[in-house]
C-alpha cells in the first residue's frame, strides 16, 4: 500500500465511496484475491473516500512502468510511505 497524507491519518482501516455508480459510487471486487491502485481524499473527520471521479485501476490491470514507479521511483520525490 502506498499513503500520501500522514500528516492528516496514520492508518487506513475502511474507505467509503457513494452508494451507487449514479452518485459516483464505486464498485470493487471485495475478495482477497484482488488488489486496487486507489486514489481518493481524505475528508477533514479523517474519512477516506474515492468516487468514480478518482483514478482506480485494478493492479494487475497496470503496465509493468506503472508498477515500478508505484514501487519505487514515485517514493523517491514524495512525502508518503509505500508498502
Amino acid at each position: 500500500q502506498m499513503f500520501k497524507g500522514f500528516e492528516k491519518l496514520k492508518d487506513v482501516q475502511y474507505v467509503y465511496t457513494p452508494f451507487d455508480s449514479s452518485l459516483c459510487g464505486v464498485k470493487l471486487e471485495a475478495n482477497n484475491k484482488k488488489q486496487y491502485l486507489l486514489t481518493g481524499q481524505i475528508l477533514s473527520d479523517g474519512t477516506v473516500l474515492i468516487h468514480l471521479c478518482n483514478y482506480i485501476e485494478p493492479w494487475d490491470d497496470l503496465s509493468l512502468s506503472q508498477k515500478k514507479s508505484l514501487n519505487q521511483r514515485y517514493q523517491m520525490g514524495c512525502g508518503c510511505k509505500v508498502s
